[in-house]
Formats: C-alpha cells, structure tokens, sequence
C-alpha cells in the first residue's frame, strides 16, 4: 500500500455513524494511518482558490466536529488526518489526458465533480483512494485503474473503509 493516500469524505463522516462503524473499522483505519504516519493527498489550490478537498471536510464535517468538541470528544486520528497529517498535493486539470479519461467514467454513475477530484487526486498521485461510495468509486474502479495505468500511475487502487482498514 503506498504511504500517501486519498481519503473520501464519506470515510471520515463514517467515523460518527452508529451503524457503518458499529465494528469501529474506521477507527481503526484512522489510528493506523496516524500510527503509520501516513501522508494525506490532496489537490493544490490554484490563486485565491482554497483546496476542494479540505474545503469538503471543512463543510461536510463541521457539525459532527463541533458536537465532538463541545462533548470533549474529538479522536487524536481524526484530528491527525484533518490537521497533523503531512499532505501531498497536485494540481487539478479535468481537461488533461486523466481527466478526460475519469470525468466521462464518473458522469456516466452521476459522481459529483468533488468525487472526481478524489480520484483525480489519487490517479494522478499514484496512490490509494479510500472511499465507501460504492455506486461513484469502488464499483467501477476497474475503469478507474485502467485511466491511471494510462498516466504511468501502475500503484492507484480503490478500496472502502473496510478493506483499507484490513490492508495496513
């Protein structure tokens, strides 16, 4: 498994829900990327732009966090991950040779443009996606590894919580 990976939000929302993470998998999925000193990719912002993937945690995990927080309960790894974690970033071009290859797979299942910045992110820094949205990511990951194949990116791979979780 590469040491910098792409965590999707929803892995990390996954965190808080009772019955996706009854077995406390993403715990532990957390703790051993922050035990391991994992690095976390991102995309790079451009000007004045922010980067879409920390601006989706920021937006999607507030309220979760604020209710930590004021309980006294925010984990030492979902803070790691979202503040401690080494990042490495990249450029986004969805017009460029990957792009054109991952936007028409994820358009065709209805992704949203940030699930395409995940996985641009994670083809285009040859890394581990980690993502439990099986219907924009996981279930067409096939097509999703032959695009980054395309760019010389021969280590990309696409894993849920649960299989990430097992493979560190």
């Amino acid at each position: 498994m590469t040491e910098a990976m792409v965590i999707d939000t929803n892995v990390l929302e996954h965190v808080f829900h009772p019955i996706i993470n009854a077995d406390g998998h993403v715990e532990r999925l957390l703790r051993k990327f922050s035990e391991q000193r994992r690095k976390l990719c991102t995309d790079r912002p451009s000007g004045t732009q922010r980067s879409r993937v920390m601006e989706e945690y920021k937006h999607r995990l507030q309220f979760h966090l604020r209710g930590m927080q004021e309980r006294g309960q925010v984990t030492q790894w979902l803070r790691y991950v979202l503040v401690l974690a080494e990042r490495v970033d990249t450029p986004v071009d969805l017009s460029d040779n990957l792009g054109r290859s991952v936007v028409p797979q994820m358009d065709s299942v209805g992704a949203e443009r940030s699930d395409q910045i995940f996985v641009y992110v994670a083809c285009k820094l040859d890394s581990v996606m980690v993502s439990n949205n099986s219907r924009h990511v996981t279930d067409i990951k096939v097509g999703l590894r032959r695009a980054a194949r395309k760019v010389g990116s021969n280590n990309t791979e696409f894993l849920s919580s649960t299989e990430a979780e097992v493979a560190m």
